[in-house]
C-alpha cells in the first residue's frame, strides 16, 4: 500500500514527454512536479460514507483523488501510527480491530509514496484516467476513420439487456470501473453513468 523506501531520492516530473491529455490529468489531481529529498506524496482518496463511519469505494474516478506534497518522517511517523502492532497474535489483532474502528471515522483513504516510487505513481495514474498515446496502427485507422464503428455509437440510445447484465456484475464486484466497462461494451461513459445510477 503504502511506498516508502529508506533511500533517499529527489524527482521531477518530465512534461516534454507528457500529452496534453496527461497534463489535464495531473492538473485534476494536483500531482506534483518535484519531490525534494524530505518530502514525499500524500495520496488521498475520498471514502464513502456508510452508517457506521466510511468505507473504501470499489470504483472511484479521478475527481475522488488529490496528492498533497508532506515531509517524508511525517510520512513515515503516520504509517507506523496506523499499522498493527503487539508482541502476540492476540495483541495484533486486537491493534488491528482498534485502528478499524479509527479508519471508520476517516473521509480519505492515505497512501504515501516517496521519490523512489514516484514515477511508477504517475505511470499506473495516466494508465487509468489518461487516452492512451497513439500506437501506429492507431493512427492509421484515425486517418481511415473507422465508419461501421462510427455508426454504432450514434444509433445507440441504450444498454442492452446483455450489457447492462454485465455491467452489473463487473461494476458491483469492482472487477472494472465506468471508463474500462465503457471502453469493453463500446458506448459513452455517460450512457453507462446512468445506467449504473439506477442500480
Amino acid at each position: 500500500m503504502h511506498k516508502i523506501s529508506e533511500n533517499i531520492a529527489k524527482w521531477s516530473l518530465d512534461e516534454s514527454q507528457l500529452t496534453k491529455d496527461d497534463l489535464e490529468v495531473l492538473n485534476i489531481v494536483n500531482f506534483p512536479k518535484q519531490l525534494g529529498y524530505r518530502q514525499c506524496i500524500q495520496k488521498r482518496i475520498k471514502r464513502l460514507r456508510g452508517a457506521g463511519g466510511f468505507v473504501d469505494k470499489q470504483i472511484y474516478d479521478i475527481n475522488d483523488i488529490k496528492y498533497l506534497v508532506t515531509n517524508k518522517d511525517i510520512a513515515k511517523s503516520e504509517v507506523i501510527r496506523f499499522s498493527p502492532s503487539g508482541s502476540t497474535s492476540r495483541e495484533i489483532e486486537q491493534s488491528k480491530k482498534f485502528l478499524e474502528g479509527i479508519m471508520r471515522a476517516k473521509a480519505y483513504q492515505v497512501t504515501y509514496i516517496d521519490a523512489n516510487f514516484a514515477e511508477e505513481e504517475l505511470h499506473e495514474l495516466l494508465s487509468k484516467f489518461s487516452t492512451p498515446k497513439p500506437t501506429p496502427s492507431m493512427k492509421v485507422q484515425q486517418v481511415l476513420g473507422d465508419v461501421t464503428t462510427a455508426k454504432k455509437t450514434v444509433k445507440k440510445k441504450g444498454l442492452t439487456d446483455k450489457q447492462k447484465a454485465i455491467a452489473k456484475a463487473k461494476y458491483e464486484s469492482g472487477e472494472a470501473d465506468v471508463k474500462e466497462l465503457a471502453a469493453e461494451l463500446k458506448v459513452t461513459q455517460t450512457l453507462l453513468k446512468e445506467y449504473l445510477k439506477t442500480l
